[in-house]
């Protein structure tokens, strides 16, 4: 199967140790904006990596509807149609894996620290 440029991007941020996460440069009402895209049944990235008190957005750009919702059921984004977002905002320090309750084979993880470094 040959390398295409998304396959590339995925092994080259494995082979350099990072963790996939995406980061925005903005901010909404002073809290950073973390993007996930839903597509092709996958969300992208996998792990996102942010602080307590900031968010995650995500996107589903795929042709099925999806949610992102948290394991234990902590939280979750509602149903996404094509084209919309869904945006959750962590307040507390942990790890919090997802699924799409359409797909449970889709499953991503949002790891949030404290800003001291906690």
């Amino acid at each position: 199967m040959p390398l295409t440029r998304r396959r590339f991007g995925i092994g080259l941020g494995a082979l350099l140790g990072c963790a996939g996460t995406r980061r925005r440069s903005h901010a909404h009402d002073g809290v950073q904006e973390t993007m996930v895209r839903i597509d092709n049944s996958t969300f992208e990235p996998l792990l996102v990596e942010i602080f307590a008190g900031d968010s995650v957005t995500w996107e589903n750009n795929d042709l099925a509807s999806h949610t992102a919702t948290a394991l234990d059921g902590s939280w979750d984004t509602g149903l996404l149609e094509r084209g919309a977002r869904g945006r959750i905002i962590f307040t507390e320090p942990g790890e919090y894996p997802y699924v799409s309750t359409f797909r449970s084979h889709m499953k991503a993880t949002v790891l949030v620290r404290n800003r001291d470094g906690g």
